[in-house]
Protein backbone atom coordinates (compact mmCIF):
# COMPACT_ATOMS: atom_id res chain seq x y z
CA UNK A 1 0.00 0.00 0.00
CA UNK A 2 1.20 3.20 -0.08
CA UNK A 3 3.04 5.07 2.49
CA UNK A 4 0.78 8.33 3.28
CA UNK A 5 -0.20 9.02 6.54
CA UNK A 6 -4.36 8.07 7.24
CA UNK A 7 -5.12 11.81 7.35
CA UNK A 8 -4.15 12.27 3.75
CA UNK A 9 -4.99 8.97 2.49
CA UNK A 10 -8.67 10.23 4.13
CA UNK A 11 -8.55 14.03 2.36
CA UNK A 12 -7.80 12.38 -1.25
CA UNK A 13 -10.60 10.42 -0.60
CA UNK A 14 -12.84 13.50 -1.73
CA UNK A 15 -15.88 12.30 -0.26
CA UNK A 16 -17.91 14.03 2.88
CA UNK A 17 -21.50 14.23 3.31
CA UNK A 18 -21.59 17.41 2.41
CA UNK A 19 -20.71 16.57 -0.99
CA UNK A 20 -22.91 14.68 -2.15
CA UNK A 21 -25.30 15.79 -5.29
CA UNK A 22 -28.56 15.45 -5.86
CA UNK A 23 -29.84 11.73 -5.49
CA UNK A 24 -26.78 10.66 -4.08
CA UNK A 25 -25.00 11.04 -7.25
CA UNK A 26 -21.57 12.52 -7.40
CA UNK A 27 -20.66 15.09 -10.28
CA UNK A 28 -17.95 14.65 -12.50
CA UNK A 29 -15.05 16.36 -10.52
CA UNK A 30 -16.30 14.32 -7.56
CA UNK A 31 -16.52 10.81 -9.49
CA UNK A 32 -12.83 11.66 -10.54
CA UNK A 33 -11.02 12.14 -7.46
CA UNK A 34 -13.07 9.01 -6.03
CA UNK A 35 -11.73 7.14 -8.65
CA UNK A 36 -8.21 8.45 -8.81
CA UNK A 37 -8.22 7.71 -5.03
CA UNK A 38 -9.51 3.82 -5.43
CA UNK A 39 -6.68 3.52 -8.30
CA UNK A 40 -3.77 5.34 -6.00
CA UNK A 41 -4.37 2.59 -3.21
CA UNK A 42 -4.51 -0.43 -5.88
CA UNK A 43 -1.17 -2.27 -6.02
CA UNK A 44 -1.39 -3.17 -9.22
CA UNK A 45 -2.24 0.74 -10.66
CA UNK A 46 1.32 1.18 -12.55
CA UNK A 47 0.81 -2.34 -13.77
CA UNK A 48 -2.29 -2.83 -14.90
CA UNK A 49 -4.64 -0.91 -17.86
CA UNK A 50 -7.22 1.13 -15.93
CA UNK A 51 -10.21 2.31 -18.49
CA UNK A 52 -12.86 4.71 -17.09
CA UNK A 53 -16.30 4.18 -18.96
CA UNK A 54 -19.82 5.73 -18.91
CA UNK A 55 -21.81 3.28 -16.70
CA UNK A 56 -23.61 0.40 -19.31
CA UNK A 57 -23.59 -3.16 -19.61
CA UNK A 58 -20.33 -4.19 -20.95
CA UNK A 59 -16.53 -2.46 -22.27
CA UNK A 60 -14.67 -3.47 -25.26
CA UNK A 61 -11.46 -3.21 -26.44
CA UNK A 62 -10.49 -3.76 -30.43
CA UNK A 63 -7.53 -6.02 -30.73
CA UNK A 64 -5.22 -6.08 -33.89
CA UNK A 65 -2.19 -7.74 -34.49
CA UNK A 66 0.04 -9.54 -37.58
CA UNK A 67 0.58 -12.98 -35.89
CA UNK A 68 3.20 -13.95 -38.33
CA UNK A 69 5.95 -12.51 -40.74
CA UNK A 70 5.01 -9.67 -42.83
CA UNK A 71 8.78 -9.74 -45.08
CA UNK A 72 8.71 -11.04 -48.24
CA UNK A 73 11.56 -11.05 -50.91
CA UNK A 74 11.73 -8.24 -53.08
CA UNK A 75 12.53 -8.83 -57.05
CA UNK A 76 13.16 -5.57 -59.31
CA UNK A 77 10.05 -4.67 -61.51
CA UNK A 78 8.06 -8.16 -60.19
CA UNK A 79 4.96 -8.27 -57.77
CA UNK A 80 5.67 -10.61 -54.97
CA UNK A 81 1.72 -12.10 -55.58
CA UNK A 82 1.68 -11.87 -51.37
CA UNK A 83 -0.48 -9.87 -49.94
CA UNK A 84 0.13 -9.58 -45.58
CA UNK A 85 -2.74 -8.23 -43.52
CA UNK A 86 -3.54 -7.69 -39.75
CA UNK A 87 -6.10 -10.28 -37.38
CA UNK A 88 -8.97 -8.40 -35.59
CA UNK A 89 -10.70 -9.52 -32.39
CA UNK A 90 -12.08 -8.04 -29.28
CA UNK A 91 -11.47 -8.57 -25.81
CA UNK A 92 -14.73 -7.63 -23.99
CA UNK A 93 -15.18 -6.75 -19.70
CA UNK A 94 -18.48 -6.64 -18.67
CA UNK A 95 -18.77 -4.83 -15.40
CA UNK A 96 -20.92 -5.56 -12.32
CA UNK A 97 -22.12 -3.36 -9.91
CA UNK A 98 -20.55 -3.43 -6.28
CA UNK A 99 -22.36 -1.83 -2.96
CA UNK A 100 -20.68 -0.85 0.33
CA UNK A 101 -23.84 -0.44 2.90
CA UNK A 102 -22.93 0.84 6.50
CA UNK A 103 -24.68 2.72 8.79
CA UNK A 104 -23.72 4.92 12.04
CA UNK A 105 -25.50 5.56 15.28
CA UNK A 106 -26.26 8.62 16.96
CA UNK A 107 -24.77 7.63 20.22
CA UNK A 108 -21.62 6.80 18.53
CA UNK A 109 -21.25 10.24 16.92
CA UNK A 110 -21.76 11.48 20.25
CA UNK A 111 -19.51 10.01 22.43
CA UNK A 112 -16.26 9.10 19.48
CA UNK A 113 -13.28 11.25 19.46
CA UNK A 114 -13.71 13.28 16.33
CA UNK A 115 -16.81 14.46 17.04
CA UNK A 116 -18.85 15.97 14.54
CA UNK A 117 -16.29 15.45 12.12
CA UNK A 118 -16.86 11.52 12.61
CA UNK A 119 -19.59 11.43 9.89
CA UNK A 120 -16.96 12.38 7.52
CA UNK A 121 -14.23 10.38 8.91
CA UNK A 122 -16.41 6.91 8.55
CA UNK A 123 -17.55 7.58 5.10
CA UNK A 124 -14.20 8.30 3.74
CA UNK A 125 -12.04 5.13 5.81
CA UNK A 126 -15.45 3.13 4.00
CA UNK A 127 -14.13 4.37 0.72
CA UNK A 128 -10.44 3.31 1.80
CA UNK A 129 -12.06 0.07 2.53
CA UNK A 130 -14.22 -0.57 -0.71
CA UNK A 131 -10.50 0.55 -2.93
CA UNK A 132 -8.99 -2.42 -0.69
CA UNK A 133 -12.06 -4.87 -1.68
CA UNK A 134 -12.06 -3.67 -5.16
CA UNK A 135 -8.33 -5.11 -5.30
CA UNK A 136 -9.25 -8.34 -4.00
CA UNK A 137 -12.25 -8.93 -6.21
CA UNK A 138 -9.81 -7.83 -9.21
CA UNK A 139 -7.44 -10.72 -8.00
CA UNK A 140 -9.23 -13.14 -6.37
CA UNK A 141 -12.79 -13.44 -8.15
CA UNK A 142 -14.22 -16.62 -9.13
CA UNK A 143 -17.74 -17.01 -10.45
CA UNK A 144 -18.33 -20.20 -8.92
CA UNK A 145 -18.61 -18.53 -5.61
CA UNK A 146 -16.32 -20.33 -2.62
CA UNK A 147 -18.12 -21.80 0.44
CA UNK A 148 -17.14 -19.87 3.84
CA UNK A 149 -18.24 -20.42 7.16
CA UNK A 150 -21.27 -17.89 7.40
CA UNK A 151 -19.43 -16.30 10.18
CA UNK A 152 -16.75 -15.46 8.20
CA UNK A 153 -19.15 -13.55 5.49
CA UNK A 154 -21.38 -11.80 8.07
CA UNK A 155 -21.00 -10.79 11.66
CA UNK A 156 -23.33 -13.14 13.77
CA UNK A 157 -23.08 -16.00 11.46
CA UNK A 158 -22.95 -19.57 12.10
CA UNK A 159 -20.15 -21.13 13.01
CA UNK A 160 -20.72 -24.44 11.33
CA UNK A 161 -22.73 -23.85 8.32
CA UNK A 162 -21.86 -22.31 4.77
CA UNK A 163 -23.08 -19.88 2.65
CA UNK A 164 -21.48 -18.89 -1.10
CA UNK A 165 -19.22 -15.72 -1.20
CA UNK A 166 -21.25 -13.76 -3.75
CA UNK A 167 -18.96 -10.86 -3.70
CA UNK A 168 -16.19 -12.59 -5.46
CA UNK A 169 -18.17 -14.76 -7.24
CA UNK A 170 -19.13 -11.34 -9.34
CA UNK A 171 -17.03 -12.35 -12.11
CA UNK A 172 -13.23 -14.13 -12.49
CA UNK A 173 -10.01 -12.48 -11.33
CA UNK A 174 -7.10 -12.04 -13.03
CA UNK A 175 -5.70 -15.48 -11.04
CA UNK A 176 -8.34 -17.55 -12.51
CA UNK A 177 -8.12 -15.12 -15.98
CA UNK A 178 -4.91 -17.01 -15.97
CA UNK A 179 -5.45 -19.89 -16.36
CA UNK A 180 -5.99 -19.58 -20.23
CA UNK A 181 -2.50 -18.19 -20.50
CA UNK A 182 1.02 -20.72 -19.80
CA UNK A 183 1.50 -22.03 -17.00
CA UNK A 184 4.22 -23.80 -14.52
CA UNK A 185 3.41 -26.49 -11.73
CA UNK A 186 5.82 -26.53 -9.09
CA UNK A 187 4.94 -29.68 -7.76
CA UNK A 188 5.73 -28.25 -4.22
CA UNK A 189 9.40 -26.75 -4.93
CA UNK A 190 9.81 -23.17 -3.28
CA UNK A 191 11.09 -19.90 -5.42
CA UNK A 192 14.10 -20.69 -7.03
CA UNK A 193 16.04 -19.68 -10.54
CA UNK A 194 15.25 -22.63 -12.38
CA UNK A 195 11.28 -21.93 -11.08
CA UNK A 196 11.42 -18.63 -12.72
CA UNK A 197 13.26 -19.98 -15.35
CA UNK A 198 10.43 -22.72 -16.79
CA UNK A 199 7.76 -19.49 -16.46
CA UNK A 200 10.08 -17.13 -18.73
CA UNK A 201 10.74 -20.14 -20.98
CA UNK A 202 6.48 -20.41 -21.30
CA UNK A 203 6.41 -16.26 -22.32
CA UNK A 204 6.45 -16.01 -26.13
CA UNK A 205 9.58 -14.51 -27.06
CA UNK A 206 7.82 -11.48 -28.30
CA UNK A 207 7.09 -10.21 -25.46
CA UNK A 208 9.86 -11.23 -23.25
CA UNK A 209 12.00 -9.47 -25.65
CA UNK A 210 12.22 -6.29 -23.18
CA UNK A 211 12.05 -7.18 -20.23
CA UNK A 212 11.23 -4.00 -18.65
CA UNK A 213 8.00 -4.56 -19.84
CA UNK A 214 7.36 -7.17 -17.64
CA UNK A 215 5.95 -7.88 -14.38
CA UNK A 216 6.25 -10.83 -11.74
CA UNK A 217 2.85 -10.51 -9.64
CA UNK A 218 3.01 -11.82 -6.27
CA UNK A 219 2.52 -12.25 -2.65
CA UNK A 220 4.36 -10.25 -0.21
CA UNK A 221 5.76 -13.58 1.87
CA UNK A 222 7.16 -14.74 -2.01
CA UNK A 223 8.80 -11.97 -2.15
CA UNK A 224 10.36 -11.92 0.78
CA UNK A 225 11.04 -15.69 0.56
CA UNK A 226 13.02 -15.11 -2.75
CA UNK A 227 14.85 -12.54 -0.81
CA UNK A 228 16.37 -14.19 1.65
CA UNK A 229 17.20 -17.18 -0.22
CA UNK A 230 19.27 -13.97 -2.58
CA UNK A 231 20.41 -13.07 0.61
CA UNK A 232 21.63 -16.16 1.72
CA UNK A 233 24.60 -15.45 -0.94
CA UNK A 234 28.10 -14.13 -0.58
CA UNK A 235 27.57 -11.59 -2.76
CA UNK A 236 26.63 -7.83 -3.50
CA UNK A 237 23.43 -8.79 -4.66
CA UNK A 238 22.91 -11.03 -1.35
CA UNK A 239 24.13 -7.78 0.95
CA UNK A 240 21.38 -5.89 -1.36
CA UNK A 241 18.57 -8.33 -0.73
CA UNK A 242 19.48 -8.23 2.73
CA UNK A 243 19.51 -4.56 3.40
CA UNK A 244 16.74 -3.85 1.02
CA UNK A 245 16.45 -2.97 -2.65
CA UNK A 246 16.66 0.07 -4.31
CA UNK A 247 13.20 0.29 -6.50
CA UNK A 248 12.03 -3.25 -7.22
CA UNK A 249 14.29 -6.12 -7.36
CA UNK A 250 14.71 -7.88 -10.63
CA UNK A 251 14.38 -11.44 -11.25
CA UNK A 252 15.98 -12.56 -15.00
CA UNK A 253 15.75 -8.87 -15.54
CA UNK A 254 11.73 -8.76 -15.05
CA UNK A 255 10.87 -6.41 -12.02
CA UNK A 256 9.29 -7.98 -9.09
CA UNK A 257 6.37 -6.86 -7.47
CA UNK A 258 4.74 -7.54 -4.16
CA UNK A 259 0.88 -7.95 -4.36
CA UNK A 260 -0.28 -7.56 -0.26
CA UNK A 261 -3.99 -8.60 -1.54
CA UNK A 262 -2.47 -11.68 -3.79
CA UNK A 263 -3.21 -14.63 -0.97
CA UNK A 264 -0.01 -16.33 0.45
CA UNK A 265 -2.02 -19.43 -0.17
CA UNK A 266 -5.09 -19.43 -2.13
CA UNK A 267 -8.79 -20.16 -1.61
CA UNK A 268 -10.16 -22.25 -4.61
CA UNK A 269 -13.02 -23.38 -5.76
CA UNK A 270 -14.19 -25.99 -8.15
CA UNK A 271 -16.85 -27.79 -9.19
CA UNK A 272 -16.72 -31.67 -10.05
CA UNK A 273 -18.74 -34.20 -10.78
CA UNK A 274 -18.48 -37.43 -8.64
CA UNK A 275 -19.51 -40.89 -10.74
CA UNK A 276 -19.15 -43.94 -8.48
CA UNK A 277 -15.71 -44.40 -6.85
CA UNK A 278 -13.65 -43.09 -9.33
CA UNK A 279 -10.94 -40.70 -7.79
CA UNK A 280 -11.24 -37.16 -9.67
CA UNK A 281 -8.25 -34.64 -9.75
CA UNK A 282 -8.37 -31.41 -8.63
CA UNK A 283 -6.35 -28.14 -10.59
CA UNK A 284 -4.32 -28.06 -8.02
CA UNK A 285 -2.29 -30.43 -5.44
CA UNK A 286 -1.15 -30.72 -2.78
CA UNK A 287 -4.51 -29.27 -0.81
CA UNK A 288 -5.74 -28.62 2.56
CA UNK A 289 -8.69 -27.25 4.03
CA UNK A 290 -11.08 -28.87 1.60
CA UNK A 291 -15.24 -28.10 2.03
CA UNK A 292 -17.31 -30.13 -0.07
CA UNK A 293 -21.01 -28.79 -0.56
CA UNK A 294 -23.58 -28.98 -3.09
CA UNK A 295 -23.22 -27.01 -5.99
CA UNK A 296 -25.77 -24.76 -5.45
CA UNK A 297 -25.22 -23.18 -2.26
CA UNK A 298 -26.17 -20.09 -1.97
CA UNK A 299 -26.87 -16.97 0.62
CA UNK A 300 -28.81 -19.92 2.43
CA UNK A 301 -26.56 -21.21 5.26
CA UNK A 302 -25.89 -25.17 4.46
CA UNK A 303 -24.28 -27.95 5.76
CA UNK A 304 -20.75 -29.04 4.53
CA UNK A 305 -20.93 -32.86 3.63
CA UNK A 306 -19.03 -35.32 5.76
CA UNK A 307 -15.43 -36.02 5.22
CA UNK A 308 -14.77 -40.11 5.56
CA UNK A 309 -18.48 -40.49 5.78
CA UNK A 310 -19.82 -38.76 2.28
CA UNK A 311 -16.49 -38.29 0.29
CA UNK A 312 -12.40 -38.85 0.82
CA UNK A 313 -10.04 -36.54 -0.33
CA UNK A 314 -6.03 -37.38 -0.63
CA UNK A 315 -4.64 -33.56 0.39
CA UNK A 316 -1.40 -34.97 -1.03
CA UNK A 317 -2.38 -35.81 -4.61
CA UNK A 318 -5.41 -33.34 -4.54
CA UNK A 319 -8.03 -35.75 -5.45
CA UNK A 320 -11.48 -36.80 -4.28
CA UNK A 321 -13.31 -39.73 -4.33
CA UNK A 322 -16.93 -40.27 -3.53
CA UNK A 323 -17.82 -43.32 -1.27
CA UNK A 324 -20.91 -45.25 -2.04
CA UNK A 325 -24.19 -45.08 0.56
CA UNK A 326 -23.33 -41.11 1.85
CA UNK A 327 -25.03 -37.84 1.07
CA UNK A 328 -23.26 -37.55 -2.34
CA UNK A 329 -25.11 -39.40 -5.16
CA UNK A 330 -23.39 -40.91 -7.69
CA UNK A 331 -22.96 -38.20 -11.19
CA UNK A 332 -23.26 -34.93 -8.39
CA UNK A 333 -21.64 -31.90 -9.33
CA UNK A 334 -20.49 -30.99 -5.79
CA UNK A 335 -18.45 -27.66 -5.16
CA UNK A 336 -15.03 -28.56 -3.72
CA UNK A 337 -13.51 -25.14 -2.25
CA UNK A 338 -10.37 -25.89 -0.79
CA UNK A 339 -6.52 -23.84 -0.01
CA UNK A 340 -3.72 -24.46 -2.70
CA UNK A 341 -0.20 -23.53 -2.52
CA UNK A 342 1.26 -19.83 -3.55
CA UNK A 343 0.86 -18.78 -7.10
CA UNK A 344 2.78 -15.93 -9.14
CA UNK A 345 1.79 -14.78 -12.48
CA UNK A 346 4.36 -12.98 -15.01
CA UNK A 347 2.66 -10.35 -17.57
CA UNK A 348 3.29 -8.08 -19.73
CA UNK A 349 2.28 -4.35 -18.46
CA UNK A 350 -0.76 -3.02 -19.14
CA UNK A 351 -2.17 -6.42 -20.18
CA UNK A 352 -4.59 -6.63 -17.16
CA UNK A 353 -7.28 -4.59 -17.61
CA UNK A 354 -9.24 -2.81 -14.94
CA UNK A 355 -12.56 -1.31 -16.06
CA UNK A 356 -14.28 1.30 -13.72
CA UNK A 357 -17.48 3.20 -14.00
CA UNK A 358 -17.04 6.94 -14.17
CA UNK A 359 -20.55 7.18 -12.12
CA UNK A 360 -19.91 7.05 -8.79
CA UNK A 361 -23.25 7.63 -5.93
CA UNK A 362 -23.11 7.88 -2.33
CA UNK A 363 -26.75 7.33 -1.01
CA UNK A 364 -27.92 8.63 2.75
CA UNK A 365 -30.84 7.92 4.43
CA UNK A 366 -32.14 8.23 7.42
CA UNK A 367 -33.96 5.76 10.20
CA UNK A 368 -35.33 7.32 12.91
CA UNK A 369 -36.62 4.80 14.70
CA UNK A 370 -33.39 2.76 15.69
CA UNK A 371 -31.33 6.25 15.38
CA UNK A 372 -29.12 5.58 12.66
CA UNK A 373 -27.56 6.92 9.41
CA UNK A 374 -27.71 5.02 6.78
CA UNK A 375 -25.11 4.94 3.79
CA UNK A 376 -24.49 2.70 0.37
CA UNK A 377 -21.76 3.66 -1.66
CA UNK A 378 -22.17 2.22 -5.52
CA UNK A 379 -19.20 1.67 -7.97
CA UNK A 380 -19.11 -0.54 -11.27
CA UNK A 381 -16.25 -2.15 -12.00
CA UNK A 382 -14.66 -4.55 -14.33
CA UNK A 383 -12.02 -7.03 -15.24
CA UNK A 384 -10.44 -8.68 -18.15
CA UNK A 385 -7.29 -9.72 -20.10
CA UNK A 386 -6.05 -8.24 -23.27
CA UNK A 387 -3.78 -10.98 -24.46
CA UNK A 388 -3.43 -14.64 -22.63
CA UNK A 389 -0.62 -15.63 -24.01
CA UNK A 390 1.29 -12.33 -22.38
CA UNK A 391 0.58 -14.28 -18.90
CA UNK A 392 2.22 -17.28 -17.17
CA UNK A 393 0.62 -18.79 -13.85
CA UNK A 394 3.16 -20.37 -11.24
CA UNK A 395 1.13 -22.72 -9.15
CA UNK A 396 2.00 -25.15 -6.29
CA UNK A 397 4.86 -23.31 -5.19
CA UNK A 398 6.55 -24.46 -1.83
CA UNK A 399 6.34 -22.05 1.54
CA UNK A 400 9.79 -22.04 2.37
CA UNK A 401 13.32 -21.31 1.22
Amino acid sequence: MSNMTNEELLQKAAITTDALASAGKLNPAQSAKFLDYVVEEAKLKSIARVERMSKGEAWEIDKIGVGRRVAVPASEAQDPKIRRGVTTSKVTVVPKEIMVPFELGDQFKQVNIEGDDVEDVIVRMMARQAANDLEELFLNGNTLGAAVLESEYMDGGSDTHYRKDSYLALYDGFLRLADAGGSVDAAGANVAAAIFGQAMRQMPTKFRRNRQNLRWLMPSDILELWQEKIAARATGAGDAALTGFDGMPKIFGVPAVDVPLMPFESRVVEHVTLNGTTAVNLRYAPVKDVVVTPSTLGVVPTAAYISATDYTVSLANGTIVRIGGGAITDGQVVKVTYTARPQILLTALQNLIIVLAKEITIEKDRDIFRGVNQYAIRMTAGVGIEEDTALVKVKNLGTSV
